[in-house]
């Protein structure tokens, strides 16, 4: 899974949700990393904020370094999914 834009947050919300329910020996894991990527999400929003108040490039630059973040964390939770899928066989 990869974010493109604050469009895909809804897809995420369910794959933690998804991820919740596969891994219930991980749930606090995995409420942590949700509690991660909510404040992440928080960031961009606030970011935009600025940016639609200000039209400074810089606060538009914040926005995407917080989805290039959020784009980090799902990409390690994806390989460490595969390995604990793989590690099951």
């Amino acid at each position: 899974m990869k974010i493109e834009s604050d469009k895909d947050f809804p897809q995420l919300r369910e794959q933690i949700s998804i991820w919740k329910q596969r891994f219930p020996m991980f749930r606090h894991d995995v409420m942590k990393i949700e509690d991660i990527v909510e404040t992440h999400i928080q960031n961009h929003s606030i970011a935009l904020v600025f940016y639609r108040q200000t039209h400074k490039k810089k606060f538009l630059e914040d926005a995407q370094r917080e989805i290039d973040s959020i784009n980090r964390v799902v990409s390690t939770v994806g390989k460490l999914e595969l390995m604990a899928l793989l590690s099951q066989s």
